[in-house]
């Protein structure tokens, strides 16, 4: 357990550290040392790869995770189930390379028009993809032996760090820009080996080709779960990932890069959603280990709450400094028209926070294939809603879509869970959070503006933190954070 409690707190460490370099590069060096159209073409790049991911490596990720346990009995064993598993990621991978040939001139033709750009890098999207395919099973491997930290270093700052130091050899002239994003994917070259040196120095990485133990029984049940976390885990990436390649594709690359670094300002806001959701995936498991509703509804209402109160103070910390986040940020003129975005994709995560574990609820119950139906669905309408909001509305149609398709989405879980377990999320609490919000953001229309930008984000988000974090402390709207503020308190005061 010391071990688990150790890689835990160097995980959050190294993922907060992680969003302020992303943060750094995202809203100042690639403004300030790259065209609008480069950070588009940039992007769209990546979130192809990441896109495409999923669809390359059908699902074994996740059954690195189910069935790693079963071939842990010696090394022997390991060895050979991360070498089937490679095996077979070529294999998957060699499909979609395939299918991607085929699919080609659709592809091109979707972005001919908006994007014609990125016709130069598609070979490049793909190795990016090889790459990021590879990586990805390295690390659910290296987690299934309770190595988190180093795959999250990695991962979280040292891509971010030498991204950072790439878009600066760019802008001395160093590399040109075609060098630039060609290195760019030479960056997951060198952070793979490392990985892999990682895994090797500490003893669990060895290929064999020694399968005698490996039962035909065993690789069916792997290749059955692999394509059913296929379904899942593709659609999750859509839901997440499409609407920006559709805003390259129907908008243009400078209005992707606008939209995207809207959206990432906007993520912030379901960071703590993670951290809430690692402790609470096992309490709701052995709840259900139980059979113990009552439990789970208590689960499921005090997430729900401490999301939303956590979730809206992050929200409107981020709506009321936008305008000081965009004047700090170079070329804010023309980022700014990325303000809606932010806001309308703040909403959607808030959304998401609110209706709590839905997702881990069905997911740990014996109802878990419903919620796999779902997402699917979900993602073939954030597709239907892009096609008929981004031509209309633009970037706010795309961010729109977002809103639907996720209220959507968690209005659907929730209707399930409460005719199938009886159990819903919501409480008076939830009504007085969100008065207790509307109320904070009125105050904010109250403040003068200072004439300081960094004076003005200081005393805004202080005075408006304060204020809200009192009224939500004398309603009583969570215990939980009620105890947690008076331990802080004692701690610090001593009394």
């Amino acid at each position: 357990m010391g071990v688990v409690i150790r890689q835990s707190i160097f995980t959050s460490v190294i993922s907060y550290a992680g969003v302020v370099i992303g943060y750094i590069n995202l809203l100042y060096l690639y403004p300030r040392f790259l065209e609008i159209e480069q950070i588009g073409l940039l992007r769209t790049i990546q979130d192809a790869a990441i896109l495409f991911v999923p669809f390359a490596q059908l699902g074994l990720a996740q059954s690195i995770t189910r069935f790693f346990p079963q071939f842990n009995a010696s090394r022997q064993q390991s060895s050979a189930f991360i070498t089937l598993i490679l095996v077979l990621s070529f294999v998957s991978f060699g499909l979609f390379w395939i299918i991607f040939r085929l699919a080609e001139p659709m592809i091109l033709n979707f972005f001919q028009e908006q994007a014609p750009d990125l016709a130069a890098y598609l070979n490049l999207t793909l190795w990016l993809t090889f790459l990021l395919l590879i990586t990805t099973l390295l690390e659910t491997y290296s987690r299934s032996h309770l190595r988190v930290a180093f795959p999250g270093l990695l991962r979280e700052v040292v891509i971010r760090l030498l991204q950072a130091l790439l878009v600066t050899a760019y802008f001395v002239n160093l590399v040109d820009f075609r060098e630039f994003l060609i290195a760019n994917v030479v960056i997951y070259v060198f952070t793979l080996l490392a990985l892999i040196g990682h895994l090797i120095y500490s003893g669990h990485f060895q290929l064999t080709v020694d399968f005698s133990f490996f039962q035909f029984q065993k690789l069916k049940a792997l290749l059955q779960f692999s394509t059913l976390s296929f379904i899942g885990t593709s659609s999750i990436i859509i839901i997440g990932k499409v609407d920006s390649l559709m805003v390259a594709g129907l908008l243009g690359l400078a209005s992707n890069a606008i939209y995207t670094t809207a959206f990432y300002m906007a993520t912030v806001i379901e960071i703590p959603k993670r951290a809430i959701l690692q402790t609470t995936m096992p309490l709701i498991a052995e709840a259900f280990e139980k059979n113990n509703l009552d439990e789970i509804k208590k689960i499921y209402q005090r997430v729900s709450i401490n999301q939303l109160i956590i979730g809206s103070l992050l929200l409107i910390g981020v709506w009321v400094n936008l305008h000081n986040i965009y004047a700090l940020v170079p070329k804010g003129e023309v980022f700014q028209t990325g303000a809606v975005v932010v806001l309308l994709v703040g909403i959607a995560k808030l959304i998401d926070m609110v209706f709590g574990p839905s997702s881990e609820i069905i997911v740990l119950s014996r109802y878990y294939a419903f919620n796999i139906a779902v997402v699917l669905v979900l993602a073939v309408t954030v597709i239907g809603l892009n096609l008929l909001l981004i031509p209309r509305y633009g970037l706010a149609g795309a961010a729109g879509g977002s809103v639907a398709a996720m209220f959507l989405f968690n209005f659907t879980k929730y209707i399930f869970i409460y005719f199938t377990f009886g159990l819903q999320p919501f409480s008076r609490h939830t009504v007085l959070v969100l008065l207790i919000a509307g109320l904070t953001i009125g105050l904010n229309y109250a403040l003068p503006v200072a004439a300081n930008t960094i004076l003005d984000i200081v005393y805004r988000s202080g005075l408006i933190t304060l204020v809200f974090a009192a009224l939500i402390y004398f309603s009583k709207s969570s215990t939980e954070l009620n105890e947690l503020a008076l331990r802080t308190w004692k701690r610090i005061f001593g009394s």
